[in-house]
């Protein structure tokens, strides 16, 4: 093995030309292969990994991929005809499948053959997103290690590809070339697995035989990567896709499922030109600020106790990048809302709904709508809009002006 290869990785084997490799690796595969990718995630389950022969129905490892398909949309969470790059696509089927949900999607991989198989799999479908809505699906070939694509998108997927890179310092600047700040990244990997254990003597047993690279990364290594090409982990999640049965859950509904050692990573990218890490988080936060407006107008006077609906533009114009999501985490940045009375007294206080629907870098903006009754009191009031920090640091509090809006309630 070559010795000079990062202790974060899976050493490589000496003397092999990976990038060629990864080139010619669909003209080594079986007729039964070739067939697999170009119907991938689908296959007959008669013919299942000799790992899997003996389980019964789908194969854990293609139940995961199409739970994973599912959650990495969800977690993403962009509006339709966002633009999405596939990176290292392989024979397209990620591709597809945000494609069909009404993506403009663009893959790359440097295998001509496998591009041929992309673009053959996506021509043959015989329909668009919806009914008036073309798919917009691009294949290019393109050697991402050597250069970043001219241009930038609003998201970049790297699922279960960026252990097939050799270097992989060159790949992540690169993906940080292609997207603003504020751009997301998600990256699917499988963790480097103990020296001499099964997993690791497989994936040698694949090098050898494919000559692909199959070079996991420690979970610590692959985050200083990302660290220092300006990408923030934002969510770092786990994957529990099951049907449990209720008489395994305890009495408070819980149950410990087995954890696949596969790291989810949803990035940000939060810097330009130096690390993420330079940039501070709402968990030890520095300038917290923010421009609240609204978005469109609201009715000033309004029924006793009907409901009030507020849409809002929020901008994060401070130095800091604040964490969100539909969960509760450490960090959570969320919408606050004081009621006040003619007197200037406190009538109603709340915060935490809604969250902000994700994490936001310096400079990025957002659209919250804050749903809630009207006072059940006649009179006037003025309503205090504002961001809270861990339900705890008001921003105004910090020098940050709140949106302030009157209300007549009859």
């Amino acid at each position: 093995m070559d010795s000079a290869t990062n202790p974060g990785r899976l050493p490589k084997l000496e003397g092999i030309d990976y990038k060629q490799a990864a080139i010619d690796y669909p003209g080594k595969l079986s007729a039964e292969g070739l067939h697999y990718l170009r119907t991938k995630p689908f296959y007959n389950l008669a013919n299942k990994l000799p790992k899997f022969r003996d389980t019964r129905g789908m194969d854990p490892e293609t139940h995961r991929e199409f739970c994973d398909f599912a959650n990495l949309a969800v977690a993403i969470e962009l509006p339709p005809g966002a633009r999405i790059l596939d990176v290292a696509c392989g024979s397209g089927w990620l591709s597809e499948y945000f494609a069909r949900l009404g993506y403009d999607v663009t893959g790359i991989d440097i295998s001509p053959d496998l591009i041929r198989i992309s673009e053959d799999r996506v021509r043959g479908l015989s329909y668009g997103v919806d009914h008036e809505t073309a798919l917009r699906c691009r294949f290019l070939v393109h050697d991402v290690e050597s250069a970043p694509l001219g241009e930038t998108f609003d998201a970049l997927v790297c699922y279960d590809a960026m252990h097939h890179f050799a270097d992989e310092q060159a790949v992540s600047r690169n993906l940080a070339a292609m997207l603003n700040v504020g751009g997301l990244l998600f990256i699917l990997e499988g963790t480097k697995p103990p020296q001499d254990s099964p997993g690791e003597a497989e994936l040698i047993d694949v090098m050898q035989r494919f000559e692909t690279l199959e070079s996991p990364f420690e979970a610590a290594y692959l985050r200083q990567i990302l660290d220092q090409n300006g990408f923030a982990v934002v969510g770092d999640y786990v994957s529990v896709n099951a049907l449990i049965d209720r008489e395994a859950l305890d009495a408070e509904g819980r149950i410990r499922p087995h954890l696949p050692a596969i790291n989810y990573l949803l990035c940000k990218k939060v810097a330009e030109g130096k690390p993420a890490s330079s940039v501070p988080d709402s968990r030890a936060p520095s300038l917290l600020s923010a421009a609240i407006e609204l978005d469109e107008p609201l009715k000033q006077r309004l029924r006793s106790g009907a409901p009030l609906g507020v849409r809002l533009k929020v901008s994060n114009t401070g130095d800091t990048l604040w964490l969100g999501g539909n969960y509760m985490r450490r960090g959570a940045v969320t919408l606050g809302v004081k009621i006040l009375d003619a007197e200037g007294n406190l009538v109603d206080e709340f915060h935490g709904e809604p969250a902000l629907p994700r994490a936001m870098a310096p400079g990025e903006k957002t659209v919250a709508v804050i749903e809630r009754a009207a006072p059940a009191k006649p009179g006037s009031y003025s309503m205090k809009i504002d961001l809270v920090d861990q339900h705890v640091c008001w921003f105004e509090e910090r020098g940050s002006r709140p949106l302030v809006l009157p209300m007549e309630v009859g």
